[in-house]
């Protein structure tokens, strides 16, 4: 069993002849008695620092044992959110990628059937075209062709028009009417010369009948193509008209 204090303090020796001195032997046991309780005080201190830094110790390793707990229940959450996240994103880039090959199909196929259709109405109009070129061409080549034609019959209706105007009949019938009456007629001159005079007609100073000359028609122009064709046609009828004897 310990010693304590007062167990030192009470503490009796027996005395001997020639012993320790009384005095001493007891001012020593008082000095061993008080350092013996600072010892205890501070045993007792140090016990309860130990005490409150054990609690202290305990309280940190729970703390430790919580945290490396929550470490690894963090560490744990981040990576379950790091592979839901790659999982999410992977998700996303593939819908993304989907999406975009989908966009460019839809507009290459939207592409495909603007250029088909442009090529398509463009074939049509330079079909068009070159038919309605063709049919202009051929058009214009048959009216050449008419307009020749109706161009050579002219000329030789022309021509014959103008040799019949140059012929001797037409001097003897565009010769004047005195010159039919012969001078032993005077009768039939002073009538002609008297109706001349009551119509306001000059006689002249020499008292013979003036000749009237007979004015001719100038040819008809032709206006226009269609009044080419106009007449072309006419000229057709009256050739493919049969000829009557007189």
């Amino acid at each position: 069993m310990a010693l304590t204090p007062l167990d030192i303090q009470n503490k009796v020796f027996s005395t001997k002849m020639r012993g320790y001195n009384q005095d001493e032997v007891d001012d020593f046991l008082d000095q061993v008695t008080k350092d013996y309780e600072d010892s205890i005080q501070k045993v007792r201190e140090l016990e309860k620092s130990l005490k409150h830094a054990e609690e202290k110790l305990q309280y940190f390793n729970e703390l430790k044992d919580a945290l490396n707990q929550s470490i690894i229940v963090a560490q744990d959450t981040a990576d379950k959110v790091k592979s839901s996240a790659t999982k999410e994103s992977e998700v996303i880039v593939t819908s993304a990628e989907n999406t975009a090959n989908e966009m460019v199909s839809n507009a290459e196929r939207r592409s495909n059937a603007l250029i088909t259709a442009a090529e398509d109405k463009a074939s049509e109009i330079l079909t068009e075209a070159t038919d309605r070129a063709r049919q202009l061409a051929a058009e214009t080549d048959d009216l050449k062709k008419k307009t020749r034609v109706f161009h050579q019959r002219l000329n030789l209706m022309l021509e014959t028009q103008l040799e019949q105007v140059k012929s001797e009949e037409w001097n003897d019938l565009l010769k004047p009417f005195s010159s039919y009456v012969s001078d032993s007629h005077t009768v039939i001159q002073e009538v002609l010369s008297k109706e001349l005079t009551a119509d306001g007609e000059d006689t002249g100073a020499t008292g013979t009948i003036p000749v009237v000359e007979p004015t001719v028609a100038a040819p008809t122009t032709v206006s226009s193509l269609e009044d080419a064709k106009k007449l072309s046609e006419s000229l057709e009828f009256l050739d493919s008209k049969p000829e009557t004897d007189e």
